[in-house]
């Protein structure tokens, strides 16, 4: 029998909640089905698939887009304030007060090779399901006044001042405009789970709908549709359509794995023959059999002929999409194998460089495609936000075994073989020197307007 003085200490009782300060109650829906979100990668939690913390990070975000930018060099400092820091507790307060009851589904929606399949390509190749779009959660967010920040400030000040740093300012500007802000933006353009920029996960709260937050970016919608599932559909196919700009029609084709599906044809982008240069390999006759009547760029079992012109080789535009970038070919030498002359590269992946030299860190893509809440009607909407990338930025393809000789590759990239004006003449980059202008410009083509502010 344990002895009295063997039984731990209870803990001193938490916190009273705040006696100042304001406490706000929303009820969100989801509009779009929401992938991952729980404790395993990829999967929905049934019993708690809406988290606070995955709260906290998308407010952090749009907090950023919608307000940080204005503070310069003193961003860091506004967003300790508002989301806090290891020197400053959290002020913000986020509690689900109401799951939302959890129906999981098949990720493709019966569309194998439809849009939504496109968005959530990962939990279709690992077969896994996805909450189904519906559910409803009632959120509250409580933070302090002004005083309390106030205080809190003194206390990290003495802390900096025994640490020796440098004292920081006394007064704190409330925080309320700031969470407003970031939660009508999240409301209006983010979401929960994972693939939020791809519109899955996407929320709707009623106490937001009169109008549109304003943001750094560019926000372009087409006639609206009879939900937001069809509205995010048709967001999806146009950004689908523009990333993989497929030559010629579906044809059938067996893979080394013995499987046959119908593909699309070869790109008209020019990464795949980049790499295919860079690595030494590519799929020709040699390893396949020939078709004498077509033309070499359009034989599926030949990739050894560029199908854009030389010049321009190796490029990487849509690298301003986000990276990195991971490069798989289904002609390829197979898993862990090396790579071979005859056959298309081995699985490689294209990374920001940082100034050290290293592998630099993720950079999100500055698009987002989502359904869009406007003048009472659910409408296909693209965000594309204005993060430029930095003229000085370097790209590396890396890969393991992945030359023609079956040695590691780690090849560097300057930003003319990202944005440059010769890249003009590429057919999906409709002469403009960045892929987001053409984008833009592609958008507007096929029925989308902008919305000005």
């Amino acid at each position: 029998m344990p002895k009295l003085s063997d039984i731990p200490v209870c803990p001193d009782p938490p916190a009273a909640r705040l006696s100042t300060g304001v406490t706000k109650e929303y009820q969100i829906s989801l509009v779009t089905p929401l992938f991952g979100g729980g404790v395993e990668a990829g999967m929905p939690d049934e019993s708690l698939p809406i988290r606070g913390t995955s709260i906290r990070g998308q407010l952090r975000f749009w907090w950023r887009i919608v307000i940080g930018r204005r503070f310069g060099a003193q961003m860091w400092q506004r967003e300790e304030e508002v989301f806090g820091s290891t020197e400053f507790p959290s002020p913000l307060d986020i509690r689900i007060l109401e799951q939302p009851n959890v129906v999981k589904v098949d990720p493709t929606y019966g569309e194998r090779y439809g849009p939504i399949a496109y968005a959530l390509f990962s939990a279709v190749e690992n077969e896994q399901q996805v909450m189904k779009e519906g559910g409803a959660f009632r959120l509250q967010l409580t933070w302090p006044d002004r005083a309390e920040l106030e205080n809190r400030r003194k206390a990290q000040n003495a802390r900096r001042k025994a640490d020796s740093k440098q004292r920081l300012p006394d007064t704190v500007d409330d925080i309320e405009l700031d969470i407003i802000a970031a939660f009508r933006a999240w409301c209006a353009f983010g979401g929960i789970g994972a693939r939020t920029r791809r519109g899955c996960g996407a929320i709707f709260c009623r106490d937001f709908t009169s109008e549109l937050p304003a943001l750094d970016g560019a926000i372009l919608v087409a006639a609206p549709r009879s939900s937001a599932l069809e509205a995010w559909k048709k967001s999806l196919k146009a950004y689908r359509d523009f990333r993989q700009s497929p030559r010629g029609r579906l044809h059938q084709k067996t893979l080394r794995s013995g499987k046959t599906r119908r593909v699309p044809g070869r790109s008209h982008w020019p990464e795949a023959d980049s790499v295919r240069g860079i690595t030494g390999s590519a799929l020709n006759p040699g390893s396949r059999a020939s078709m004498p009547h077509v033309p070499a760029d359009e034989n599926p079992n030949d990739h050894s002929v560029p199908i854009v012109p030389h010049e321009i080789l190796p490029a990487f535009p849509r690298a301003v999409l986000g990276l990195p970038i991971n490069f798989h070919f289904a002609d390829g030498p197979g898993k862990n194998r090396p790579g071979q002359p005859n056959s298309d590269p081995q699985d490689v992946q294209l990374i920001p460089v940082a100034a050290d030299g290293k592998d630099g860190d993720r950079m999100s893509s500055p698009v987002i495609t989502r359904p869009i809440w406007l003048h009472g009607k659910w409408h296909p909407g693209v965000i594309i936000l204005h993060e430029q990338l930095p003229n000085d930025l370097l790209l590396r393809l890396t890969g393991r075994r992945a030359r023609s000789d079956g040695t590691d590759l780690s090849f560097n990239l300057p930003f003319d073989r990202i944005v440059a004006s010769a890249l003009g003449k590429l057919r999906p980059m409709r002469g403009k020197a960045s892929a987001l202008d053409a984008l833009h410009d592609l958008l507007k083509a096929n029925g989308f307007h902008e919305i000005t502010r």
